[in-house]
């Protein structure tokens, strides 16, 4: 059932989290500020199957409801109404903070995504109580627990896919509605099963948990919902591209505009329909902050070229964070950067 190796290591996740969740009174899961599908679909996976050993155990959202994509605002509602437990960063500072608590981060390993003070995870990590799960490389502001407590698999295409991968492996059953969470966190970050490389893993997990109910016609429909409802992805997508060559697309937004983090991955993921091999999106994200997100097919490496702008990822997918500049200036940086290699004097 796949590399030996890598099925063992998932195991001895499983092994962990059993041990670490025994111990402890409650559990709080963390996925990343502004959630995305794959970061919550990992955390409510991780609550059912921690539920199970019957102990507390909640999601930290501090998140603004409506600064989330429609998508996840969706499930969030939905996951409200099973009553499963839904917390803020106040409500763990005074009730949850303490020894006997445990802390399971999903979906990342920086200090920067996540809304607990650095402080406490310091206290977390010297009690050993807490465990990261992540398929991202390590980036800038990396959580140095030991490796013991390190799941970081950058050969998954998502952190739904590890987390599907551990509960067929170890013969753990979830729900229909399981599936389907976690099968949006697998479509969003292979780029709906297109990524090359281990996309034949993906797939065999992606369709397993299809076999068990996963409703794609559901994922559809919030992706969409995601794309239709977002006026400042639709805004930035109709935009004439600054530079259009015949392997690169790249969409910068005007300096006088903010967008999100999120929103600009989507343009990038949005872009990679067309025949194109990969595609960057620029914008202000605050007033001094630019940020790119980049996407790729696999013949250009997105990750490589975003080096140039200290930014990091991998092939499929990189982003970077340039402070005191605007877009305009970030642009013409990034296009002396492709040049060289992919640029060919075109417009659309």
């Amino acid at each position: 059932m796949g590399n030996n190796l890598a099925d063992n290591k998932v195991k001895t996740l499983k092994q962990i989290i059993d041990m670490k969740v025994s111990e402890a009174d409650s559990i709080t899961i963390v996925p990343h500020i502004r959630m995305d599908f794959d970061a919550i679909g990992s955390a409510l996976a991780l609550y059912i199957l921690i539920l199970r050993q019957k102990k507390e155990v909640n999601i930290l959202i501090n998140d603004s409801f409506n600064d989330l994509d429609q998508g996840v605002q969706k499930i969030l509602k939905e996951i409200k109404i099973k009553g499963l437990n839904i917390i803020n960063y106040s409500e763990y500072k005074s009730k949850y903070n303490n020894d006997t608590n445990l802390l399971i981060l999903t979906d990342t390993s920086q200090q920067s995504l996540i809304p607990i003070e650095e402080k406490i995870i310091e206290n977390k990590i010297n009690q050993e109580k807490i465990i990261i799960i992540d398929h991202h490389p390590y980036g800038n502001t990396p959580i140095n627990v030991k490796d013991k407590y390190k799941y970081i698999f950058t050969e998954y295409s998502s952190t739904c896919e590890l987390i599907t991968k551990m509960f067929f492996l170890s013969r753990v059953k979830f729900s229909k509605e399981i599936a389907t969470y976690l099968y949006a966190g697998i479509w969003l970050d292979s780029n709906r099963l297109t990524k090359k490389g281990e996309i034949n893993e993906t797939h065999k997990w992606a369709g397993r948990l299809v076999e068990n109910g996963a409703d794609i016609d559901k994922v559809n429909d919030l992706f969409i919902e995601d794309l239709n409802n977002n006026e400042k992805i639709q805004e930035l997508l109709a935009k004439r591209m600054k530079l259009f060559t015949y392997t690169v697309a790249c969409l910068v937004g005007e300096d006088n505009k903010k967008y999100s983090i999120e929103d600009l991955a989507k343009v990038a993921d949005a872009c990679l329909k067309y025949k194109i091999d990969a595609s960057f999106a620029v914008g202000s994200i605050d007033n001094d902050t630019v940020s790119i997100s980049a996407r790729s097919k696999g013949n250009i490496n997105a990750g490589e070229i975003l080096k140039e702008f200290n930014g990091g990822g991998n092939i499929y997918s990189a982003g970077a964070k340039i402070k005191d500049t605007v877009p305009s200036e970030v642009g013409k940086r990034l296009l002396k950067t492709l040049k060289p290699n992919f640029y060919i004097d075109k417009e659309t």
